[in-house]
């Protein structure tokens, strides 16, 4: 048996890489950067044989001709697309592991896209570059759709990520697992709205996500959040299927900072792991 051993949640945005924010934002993004080098820490003292990332794509390696509900990367080896300022970068990876992953997960009633060699958008590399930096951690890249409808439902989330934990659990070949969920919170990307943060909407998300009350959030209006906080806050898909995959773990705040220079309010917390 294996264990899941370290689990966090984080916001991406390639901007944090590209913009320099000034004045109060500066102090802002401080906090996020010390966030980001806080779990470096505790990853690399964690010592995990991989790292799992849920993240999504921003039609790099997937395009309105085909979009897939839910995919894994399978492959030695995954590179980036270095997109918009990103880092290009490539990453190792377990074959036996994405095929274990993948026919458990399909055989329990996911239907899971195998993608060969996957390609990663900031929505991996941002993250990645800030949290395993250099570190030979080897990864495991799973897409979620959280861009061209139809989505997956929160709870079909959920539900993906309660099997894909006991997936990583029941396995033998990386004892060590560490889990990665990336995105929003609360931002308009390509909209009227862009440039707005919802506040209010990013501190109720967290007070319940970091209470464990993800039966909750699962049964939040999918629509409603897209309304109140952005197309890019569907990204909050990624987050449920971490703490789905940990049991409903608690989670404790690391930052939340409403950065305007990078449009975005920009979460990271460190789970529990037992």
């Amino acid at each position: 048996m294996s264990a899941i051993i370290w689990g966090a949640c984080t916001a991406h945005t390639a901007a944090m890489l590209r913009v320099p924010p000034t004045g109060d934002d500066a102090v802002r993004a401080q906090r996020v950067f010390d966030g980001f080098a806080s779990l470096n820490r505790s990853l690399l003292e964690a010592r995990p044989d991989v790292l799992v990332v849920i993240a999504t794509d921003h039609f790099q390696s997937f395009s309105y001709d085909a979009v897939p509900i839910f995919a894994i990367g399978h492959g030695a080896r995954f590179e980036t697309w270095g997109e918009f300022g990103s880092p290009h970068a490539s990453y190792a990876g377990i074959e036996e592991l994405c095929e274990a992953v993948l026919s458990t997960m399909i055989e329990a009633g996911f239907d899971v896209v195998s993608v060969a060699e996957m390609r990663l958008d900031h929505s991996f590399s941002c993250p990645l570059g800030f949290i395993l930096k250099d570190a030979a951690i080897p990864i495991l890249p799973v897409f979620v759709n959280c861009n061209v409808p139809p989505l997956p439902t929160l709870a079909r989330s959920c539900a993906f990520g309660r099997r894909l934990g006991q997936v990583l659990r029941a396995q033998a070949i990386a004892p060590r697992v560490a889990i990665l969920g990336t995105g929003g919170l609360s931002h308009w990307v390509g909209m009227p709205e862009t440039g707005l943060i919802n506040q209010r909407f990013d501190r109720r998300f967290l007070e319940l996500f970091e209470s464990g009350e993800i039966d909750t959030l699962a049964r939040w209006d999918a629509d409603r959040i897209v309304t109140e906080a952005g197309n890019g806050a569907a990204e909050v898909r990624n987050w449920l299927i971490v703490a789905a995959a940990l049991d409903g773990a608690r989670a404790h705040r690391l930052a939340y900072e409403p950065v305007g220079a990078w449009k975005t309010g920009i979460a990271l917390v460190r789970m529990a792991c037992v």
